[in-house]
């Protein structure tokens, strides 16, 4: 039986999950030891024919939650946009998170590519309250949901799927920063970077070569 967010996010907090002194150094034992062709093999591609790009996911790699420092991640994956005109891709990070806390102006969100820091916007910032308690608990706050979405270059996607050693638990890891200064640290799985690379190379190839 799953456990409510209400009660997943108290346990996060009993915890210490999201205290910002926790660092998001390993990433979870079941999706380090994903590889690049089980990623492959799990990959989603929504080729919708009035839309102008293929988008390819790996949403389905790895569809289990996970605790980051600062938060509860119900979601982590990488998307790929195809264009189906000229085959350009762009590359995206998606991120589902959950916390017991004020809402937070997410402003940005730094990374490391060729070992320089890097600062990336974000394209997509949504947040919205939900499992509210009822009136006769008034003192429980409702839980804090965020949907942030930000690119990333092919240089960075090539570094990440780069870094991938069998049953290595250590992330390429992000941080996403708020307006005050805050902070929110996860990390992605360089086996999913790997595999949304090869999955794109042969959507390109085999649905884009024909015209």
């Amino acid at each position: 039986m799953k456990m409510p967010w209400r009660g997943l996010v108290a346990a996060c907090l009993a915890l210490g999950w999201t205290g910002s002194a926790a660092a998001y150094d390993e990433l979870p034992r079941g999706l380090a030891k994903l590889t690049p062709a089980e990623v492959v093999d799990r990959i989603r591609v929504d080729d919708e024919v009035l839309e102008p790009h293929i988008v390819v996911s790996t949403q389905k790699a790895w569809d289990r939650g996970r605790r980051i420092e600062g938060a509860h991640a119900s979601d982590v994956h990488l998307r790929a946009l195809v264009d189906r005109e000229s085959g350009a891709v762009r590359w995206q990070v998606w991120h589902e998170l959950v916390y017991d806390s004020a809402a937070r102006e997410m402003v940005g969100v730094n990374y490391r590519v060729d070992g320089r820091l890097q600062r990336a916007g974000l394209v997509v910032a949504e947040q919205w309250q939900d499992d509210c308690p009822g009136v006769d608990a008034a003192e429980i706050s409702c839980n804090r949901y965020a949907r942030f979405v930000f690119e990333i270059p092919d240089r960075a996607m090539q570094e990440i799927a780069a870094a991938y050693r069998p049953d290595s638990r250590a992330p390429w890891r992000l941080r996403f920063k708020d307006v005050n200064g805050g902070s929110i640290t996860s990390g992605l799985a360089p086996a999913e970077a790997a595999g949304l690379l090869k999955a794109v190379a042969q959507v390109r190839g085999e649905r884009l070569a024909g015209g």
